[in-house]
């Protein structure tokens, strides 16, 4: 007599065959990283969540230099700054002197440095100098824009990408504040060089 055995699909042997083909899957869908919300860069001062709000500029004088060969333009400004984040932040703002009719970049080389506590938002004052070619005579039409320098690096947790594996998402989102925390230097970015060139203020 022959015995014939019947093997049952057993609860544990189902959930298995269920689950670890999922998490394979999981390991290949990528999701925007919610360290960097997908940027893939995060500020390594924490300037990251710091805003210009407002900015007014007044113009005081437009004088030569250079002997001629540059124009040079003082402007008093007054930046509100604000800073949305949970830590205090400091580091530089980006002074731009534009064509407001055009929105052409006439001159980028002067910074400002802020300090703005936690959700805190401040008034920072300055007088700062643009040089331009006099070449290009547009006194007339000249206006101060503002950029939050943020020194980006490459963020952690996706290695730059901007993205993460699905399975990895709610543990790279659990410890964000690690990953930014240990990306953060104590002290602002250095702005980026200032090479003196012959024709500034002064040099005449």
């Amino acid at each position: 007599m022959a015995i014939t055995k019947k093997y049952k699909l057993q609860k544990k042997h189902l959930a298995f065959f269920t689950i670890v083909p999922m998490l394979a899957a999981t390991a290949f869908i990528k999701a925007p990283c919610p360290v960097c919300d997908g940027a893939g860069t995060v500020s390594s001062t924490g300037m990251e969540d710091v805003h210009v709000t407002n900015l007014v500029s007044e113009e005081i004088s437009i004088f030569r230099a250079g002997c001629d060969t540059y124009r040079v333009y003082q402007y008093d400004i007054t930046l509100t700054v604000e800073n949305w984040a949970d830590h205090d932040a400091g580091g530089y703002v980006n002074l731009v002197l534009v064509d407001y009719k055009t929105g052409q970049k006439l001159d980028d080389t002067a910074f400002t440095v802020v300090e703005v506590p936690a959700h805190t938002s401040v008034e920072h004052k300055t007088t700062t100098y643009f040089t331009m070619n006099a070449t290009v005579d547009q006194p007339d039409r000249t206006a101060v824009a503002a950029a939050v320098m943020k020194s980006n690096v490459p963020c952690r947790a996706c290695s730059g990408t901007g993205k993460v594996a699905l399975n990895s998402w709610a543990l790279s989102r659990n410890l964000k504040d690690t990953f930014i925390t240990n990306q953060r230097v104590e002290t602002p970015a250095l702005p980026p060089l200032w090479v003196e060139t012959e024709g500034q203020a002064g040099d005449y």
